[in-house]
């Protein structure tokens, strides 16, 4: 016959399913950084034509993580490649970087 006493360190298959048990609700933004700044950008201008000034803010402050993110990443690969080639033509150096978002012109712009 098996020892049937139990290990110290075993799982006990007694888990629910609830989904909100644990406070994930699979709110994981998912795509690349460009999709998940354009994601966040038209929540804000929602979020503003809606009224809800403080979610738009939010939103934004989000964008604008992500627009950094999206900086310092195009900025290593500048510093990495040093020149980058357009069209067949080699170009030393690319100012194409997403611009600062500002939360107040945001708002105002979905306002109007």
């Amino acid at each position: 016959m098996k020892n049937r006493r139990s290990r110290p360190f075993k799982r006990l298959n007694n888990r629910n399913n609830d989904n909100f048990a644990n406070g994930n609700n699979n709110t994981r933004v998912r795509g690349n950084l460009s999709t998940v700044l354009e994601k966040y950008k038209v929540l804000a201008k929602d979020a503003a034509a809606s009224g809800d000034h403080i979610g738009a803010e939010n939103y934004m402050q989000h964008a604008e993580h992500y627009s950094r993110l999206l900086n310092e990443r195009q900025d290593r690969y500048n510093e990495k490649n040093g020149s980058i080639k357009t069209n067949g033509k080699e170009v030393t150096s690319v100012e194409e970087t997403v611009e600062t978002l500002d939360p107040a012109k945001a708002i105002e712009e979905a306002n109007s």
